[in-house]
Parts: C-alpha cells; structure tokens; sequence
C-alpha cells in the first residue's frame, strides 16, 4: 500500500532511532505540519539519506523536483507527494 498513511508510518520508523538518539521520545503520529528540519529532527544530510531510504523502501526511483523545496521537509506534503508519485507507477 502506498497511501500518505503508508509512507508516514515508514517515516516514523524510520525516524524513530533519530528521535531516541537525540532524546525525545518518538512521537506516536506526526502532524501533517511536523517540519523534520525546522524542529532539528533531521539536517540536510539527514534529509538525502531519508530520500534514498523512501526510494529504497518502496522499490523506485521518485522524481522530486515536482515538490516545491519548501514543502519537502514537512511530512504531509512530503506523504503526500511520495504517494501520488509511487501511484504513477
């Protein structure tokens, strides 16, 4: 399944060890506005590596330059985009 629900549960368990190592505890739902760069979750580097990890997980490749820059570190844009574009497929 590749529903918005579906890539942000992938991105909470991803982003779980993140959360733990940096001592705060894993929230059980992120907001649709939860920006993992503003709130210090992920940093750039951080961010690639989530990207490579999204495409990895759901088996292709996904074009993100469709997603406006400012939108791509907020998980209910992101969801959303990842979803609409593993739907092309």
């Amino acid at each position: 399944m590749n529903s918005p629900e579906a890539i942000r549960d992938f991105l909470g368990s991803y982003l779980r060890p993140k959360f733990i190592g940096q001592g705060q505890d894993p929230p059980t739902d992120m907001s649709d506005d939860h920006d993992l760069l503003l709130l210090g979750v992920i940093d750039s580097q951080d961010f690639l590596n989530l990207l490579l990890a999204v495409e990895a997980h759901f088996g292709l490749q996904i074009d993100f330059e469709g997603l406006d820059p400012e939108q791509m570190t907020i998980v209910g844009p992101l969801c959303k985009f990842v979803s609409e574009q593993l739907g092309k497929t």
